[in-house]
């Protein structure tokens, strides 16, 4: 059960940021296992208080670049993050126009005491 978070400055419109959420959740369907109606995502556009590195680690950032948060149970091996990574970034491009220099992923691992999808009850734990 993944949440993702997308933020993205006010270059995006609606429409792209719809495609890339729905670009995201394609990639996590093909490359972690995660079934097509678990869908959870949380888009936000800033007024422009997104800050980045326009050049870290030798990519060339600039305002397109959206920032793509994923939290998730653990028990993904490195080689599905890295599929990935790829995926999100080469569906992003083809759906909705973001160059995958300018999309930024970043995961963060769980347990399922983590999480409560509604009622006050830790659904996982049973």
């Amino acid at each position: 059960m993944p949440l993702v978070r997308i933020d993205a400055l006010p270059v995006h419109d609606d429409a792209t940021l719809t495609a890339l959420g729905d670009a995201v959740h394609q990639a996590m369907t093909e490359t972690i296992d995660v079934p097509r109606d678990d869908f959870f995502q949380i888009v936000t556009r800033t007024d422009g208080h997104l800050r980045y590195d326009p050049g870290y680690l030798g990519i060339r950032r600039d305002d397109g670049v959206v920032f793509v948060s994923l939290t998730m149970r653990v028990g993904r091996t490195y080689a599905q993050k890295k599929a990935l990574y790829a995926r999100i970034a080469e569906l992003a491009s083809e759906r909705a126009g973001i160059e995958p220099r300018n999309v930024f992923v970043s995961v963060t691992e769980n347990h399922p005491v983590d999480w409560s999808f509604g009622e006050g009850v830790a659904q996982y734990l049973g």
